[in-house]
């Protein structure tokens, strides 16, 4: 009987990478298709809601189920359309919610179409050629290896090992990493990552102003003090729960979307919040207090709060009785330390699971920008920090002033005290006794608070060097030295 090898490379027989993508044009109508779907198939729905009972001549009443509208098509297929005079039509409704929709889904198209492909724009302007391949190596080996396999068995050159591969696969695929950085790019961040996110906000846009334009004209709770209708809400606290929710999300959206850091994830949270827009007016109705106007103002304004805004209310009122005892310390935020970090950027960072310095010098940069929505550049600043922090600690600021808490000038730093310069670097730029003052200096700025001494003088120079060998070894520092290098010819 045959048996497999789990340590046999395997070669793919399918193209990993796709070649082509949608364009902006096809997508833009696409999703106005999709916004149309939406909106015809909720006109049926609240249509058939509001025409109970349907009076058709000679028929009697007939109530709204499938028969009923069943023996209505079969009439009109035989050319019978007598029973369209007895049909209300909720125009309304149906226009409303068709507005709500529109200011919903327009910004979101828009985005798709325009925004998007700015943002993509973005990284392939700081990642290309050398830049390009480093990152890939770093963050993508396995993705990279799997598609200069499927290039070899296409007649191209056959390598021995997978160091040769990543290597040279430069030389003979030229476009290869550009396509491969394409394919990740779409698969992460791509159109279809926001389609269904964008379909369920359209229903639930659709549905919850359904609802709150019915109360509004046809429904029994039509008139403003009327508290019997949903959880015992008047119609006045549902509009303006609702209309709060669809100000929050409009809002938010269109801030998002200018600041080009709109991503799925957010969508699906503008439908959570339109969701639970009723849902939070009956939290707004208990509240203490005899006046159904400061009602009517709460459940509008605990609308248009940020989910995390929600959350901390909550939790603030859940922890009010506990006793001093009973409350944990907060650990001090390592993120903040970084230059240039504020308590909004770490709250972005700590929604994506990155709470340490450890976790900011090891993460992909392309990935976390596009969740968090800062600029890759930023992002690249940040893991260069970390990276100088995570040998020195604390320490590291003390670098700052002059100029290497960074990686890449370390990095550089390493590189002309072996004498293997970059291409365009003049090679009497520095002496090797003036390297080595830059290292003292260094050593003397990260040691000022030790005991002076033989000892310091002499091992903290060595120690310093040590630490920016091991910093301009990691793979890390090669990626971004070629990412963002430093002009040659300061």
């Amino acid at each position: 009987m045959a048996t497999s090898n789990p340590f046999k490379t395997w070669t793919p027989t399918v193209n990993p990478v796709r070649t082509n993508h949608w364009t902006a044009t096809v997508r833009a109508w696409r999703l106005s298709i999709g916004l149309i779907l939406v909106n015809v198939a909720g006109a049926v729905i609240a249509t058939c809601a509001t025409n109970r009972p349907i009076h058709q001549p000679g028929a009697g009443d007939w109530p709204c189920s499938f028969l009923a509208w069943l023996h209505i098509v079969g009439a009109w297929i035989h050319g019978d359309f007598s029973s369209l005079c007895a049909i209300r039509w909720p125009w309304t409704i149906i226009l409303i919610s068709g507005i709500a929709t529109v200011l919903v889904g327009a910004p979101l198209i828009a985005f798709l179409c325009l925004g998007w492909y700015a943002r993509y724009d973005e990284f392939r302007n700081s990642l290309k050629n050398d830049a390009l391949d480093a990152y890939l190596k770093r963050f993508w080996s396995k993705s990279l290896l799997k598609t200069i396999r499927y290039a070899e068995q296409q007649g191209g050159p056959v390598f021995t090992s997978d160091t040769e591969r990543l290597s040279q696969f430069p030389a003979h695929w030229p476009t290869l990493g550009d396509r491969l950085f394409a394919n990740i790019y779409h698969d992460q961040y791509g159109l279809w990552v926001f389609v269904p996110p964008f379909l369920i906000l359209l229903v639930v846009t659709y549905a919850i102003t359904a609802v709150a334009a019915w109360l509004c004209t046809v429904g029994a709770c039509a008139s403003g003090g009327t508290a019997t209708c949903i959880f015992g809400l008047g119609t006045s606290m549902i509009v303006s729960a609702i209309a709060g929710a669809l100000m929050f999300v409009v809002s938010d959206s269109v801030l998002n979307i200018r600041r080009r850091a709109l991503n799925a994830s957010d969508v699906y949270w503008y439908s959570l919040r339109l969701f639970l827009a009723m849902p939070l007016a009956v939290v707004a109705a208990g509240a203490a207090t005899s006046n159904d106007s400061t009602h009517v103002l709460g459940a509008f304004a605990l609308t248009t709060m940020p989910v995390e805004a929600i959350i901390k209310a909550i939790r603030r009122v859940a922890a009010f009785n506990l006793n001093q005892s009973e409350k944990v310390d907060s650990v001090p935020d390592e993120l903040i330390q970084l230059n240039g970090v504020t308590k909004y950027v770490t709250a972005s960072l700590h929604a994506e699971g990155i709470t340490s310095i450890e976790q900011m010098a090891t993460a992909d940069p392309v990935t976390l920008s596009i969740r968090t929505g800062f600029p890759f550049r930023f992002m690249l600043r940040l893991g260069s920090q970390a990276i100088v922090r995570r040998h020195f600690g604390s320490d590291a600021s003390k670098l700052l002033p002059i100029g290497l808490a960074d990686v890449v000038p370390i990095y550089l730093l390493i590189r002309m005290l072996d004498g293997n310069l970059p291409p365009g670097f003049p090679a009497n730029a520095l002496t090797t006794n003036d390297l080595e003052k830059i290292v003292e200096a260094a050593a003397k700025c990260l040691f000022s608070d030790a005991p002076a001494g033989p000892d310091t003088t002499t091992h903290a120079p060595l120690i310093v060097k040590m630490k920016f060998r091991q910093i301009a070894a990691e793979e890390y520092t090669t990626m971004l030295a070629r990412i963002t290098p430093l002009d040659p010819a300061l």
